[in-house]
């Protein structure tokens, strides 16, 4: 009686104590979904019904890309001008990218055409378009490389269209969405590639550093190829003209550290932004003797241009930063002048500017060692809040500051306030086993403090020379908590936090999943039936062991396992297998398969040995 009792006593005390830590995962949440700044991004819209036209392969590459087709894009009496194929115009292509359309070039097309026409056709653009089967290549990178070969021969087929014509294109532009840009820089990697056929890329949200999930070794490899060639073969494209806009705080998939282009010394000609700043600083250009801004009327309205000089270290103030555990204390700073730069260093922090008078003012938060720099408007009176989040680390070596620069009338007081916020955590947690065993095991089970040092250690002796020769000796993979640490994105705690806060989803997620798994699963079924071959499948050989070695467990009994000589051994497995899932696997997820079916495919060997 008193053990059962004790029992219902672990149970509360553990969902109460998981319970707070998911309440605070869903804070983190609320922080990353709904305190953002206004979307002031508009929907283009078309004054002409649009139309693909299907451009006609050589049937070389029709059968050997089957499931790829290549579009012009058109509209209206446009449309209808480009179906002989007769172009004059500068040819676009658009790669459309995870799951993408390539209908999505709409957009794009239809502005540059309103704006050609504003022209009166001096010059315009022919967009075209490639439909990559809206592939999930952000999962799945089996598929990047073929669509790699296939971009290249849609140039060759775009360029041969305006053969003949006095002013033939020699080269193409390219835009790339999310993972189509990864796939146009791959172009560069391809051995019987031109570099001279691109004049210019353009990548929007596109993950250049690292996939947002390595699922499989397809992807990471893809990307360590892609990187490298442009590190090492800088010189060759130090022409190509590179620009990588990422989307900011709203853009929850890509955050905008991803979206930086590797830095290349030889390379002047690439740039990574996501906003671009409206502020000029006279000594970096000593050359210059005028500035002209060019502002032009739209319908004969007037306007108003405020402009000053002034010494940056006259209108600078020091804020200072509460700690990130003040629950709830905040720093406060009043101020009256037209423009304040606010310095300070910071993780995460939420600014509340409050305004009493009924006048506008912009803000600027600049990051230096990044291109993070994001404008807010006003509204009057009101309390403004602004959301501060790195998408990267300060390096070591870098000692500059973040500014918030406050652009307001001379007359404007206001006051600043500056609070830390919940550190949000994303967490991907696969459960195994009945929902029961799973909330009773996971009190017991749970032990990070064996598991965090160990791993810490390593990455202290991997400083070391001899340490690092016989780290490579061993041949064993770079560890994933030094890469991490070397991008500015780790810090001694963050394992520790992310697993409390993981546990907290999986206690209660093993709840909610058990509940909602025959119920959703047999909808699914009803309703859609899905069959997708991969090719190639990066989980066929493991598949194979796992569902060999679970077919003996589960026909197997507990006394012949507790009576093999190999249970001995395989017993102390799970200690040094969770080292290797947190040092191994945080960028390589899908290593994490190999980790958990070694010690199944162990057990599965007990009934035999």
């Amino acid at each position: 009686m008193h053990a059962h009792v004790l029992i219902l006593w672990l149970l509360a005390i553990s969902a109460v104590f998981y319970g707070a830590l998911a309440a605070l995962v869903l804070l983190g949440v609320r922080d990353v979904l709904f305190l953002y700044e206004e979307n002031r991004c508009s929907m283009t819209y078309m004054y002409e019904y649009p139309e693909y036209l299907k451009i006609r392969l050589p049937k070389k590459i029709s059968r050997r890309y089957s499931a790829y087709e290549l579009y012009l894009y058109g509209e209206g009496s446009y449309a209808e001008e480009n179906k002989n194929l007769v172009l004059t115009g500068i040819p676009v292509l658009f790669l459309p990218g995870n799951a993408g359309s390539y209908k999505q070039v709409r957009s794009l097309g239809s502005i540059a055409l309103r704006k050609a026409e504003d022209l009166d056709l001096k010059y315009h653009f022919n967009f075209f378009s490639i439909n990559f089967n809206e592939e999930l290549v952000a999962l799945y990178g089996g598929s990047l490389q073929r669509q790699t070969k296939f971009v290249h021969e849609c140039i060759k087929v775009i360029l041969k269209l305006y053969k003949g014509q006095e002013f033939a294109p020699s080269s193409v532009a390219i835009v790339g969405h999310s993972m189509g840009g990864l796939v146009a820089r791959a172009l560069l990697t391809l051995k019987n590639f031109k570099p001279e056929l691109i004049n210019l890329l353009i990548t929007q949200a596109t993950p250049h550093v690292a996939p947002v999930m390595p699922l499989d070794s397809y992807l990471t490899d893809f990307y360590t190829s892609v990187n490298h060639h442009w590190i090492l073969k800088a010189r060759d494209i130090r022409n190509l003209t590179t620009l990588s806009v990422a989307g900011g705080f709203r853009d929850y998939q890509v955050r905008s550290g991803l979206a930086f282009l590797p830095r290349l010394n030889l390379q002047s000609s690439a740039l990574s932004v996501v906003v671009i700043a409206v502020t000029l600083k006279l000594q970096d250009y000593p050359s210059v003797s005028h500035l002209v801004l060019h502002v032009p009327a739209i319908n004969g309205n007037k306007y108003t241009l405020d402009c000053e000089f002034f010494k940056e270290n006259s209108r600078t103030v020091q804020l200072p930063v509460t700690h990130l555990f003040s629950f709830g204390r905040y720093s406060s700073l009043h101020l009256q002048k037209l423009k304040t730069a606010i310095t300070l260093i910071f993780c995460s922090f939420n600014f509340y500017l409050s305004f009493p008078e009924r006048k506008p003012s912009i803000y600027r938060l600049h990051i230096p060692w990044s291109h993070e720099d994001s404008l807010t408007l006003s509204k009057v009176p009101s309390l403004t809040e602004i959301s501060a989040k790195l998408h990267i680390g300060q390096p070591e070596n870098d000692t500059t500051i973040p500014v918030l620069n406050i652009y307001s009338s001379l007359d404007c007081q206001y006051e600043v306030k500056l609070c830390p916020c919940i550190v949000s955590a994303f967490c991907f947690v696969l459960i195994l086993g009945q929902c029961s065993d799973f909330v009773l095991a996971l009190p017991r089970a749970a032990k990070p403090y064996k598991v965090d040092p160990i791993v810490n250690i390593i990455k202290f002796l991997l400083g070391f020379d001899w340490f690092k020769d016989t780290w490579d000796i061993l041949l064993l993979p770079e560890l994933d908590a030094a890469i991490l640490t070397n991008q500015d994105v780790w810090f001694p705690l963050v394992s520790l936090i992310l697993f409390l806060f993981g546990t907290g989803i999986a206690y209660w997620g093993s709840i909610l999943f058990c509940s909602s798994l025959r119920l959703f699963s047999s909808l699914c079924l009803a309703l859609t039936r899905y069959n997708i071959r991969l090719d190639p499948d990066p989980f066929r050989h493991t598949a194979v062991i796992l569902v060999s070695t679970l077919g003996i467990l589960m026909n197997s009994s507990t006394a012949k396992l507790k009576s093999s000589k190999l249970l001995k051994t395989a017993v102390h497995l799970p200690l040094p297998l969770s080292v290797a899932v947190v040092a191994f696997t945080p960028m390589h997820l899908y290593r994490v398969q190999y980790l958990v079916i070694f010690p199944l495919f162990l057990h599965g060997l007990c009934y035999i040995v």
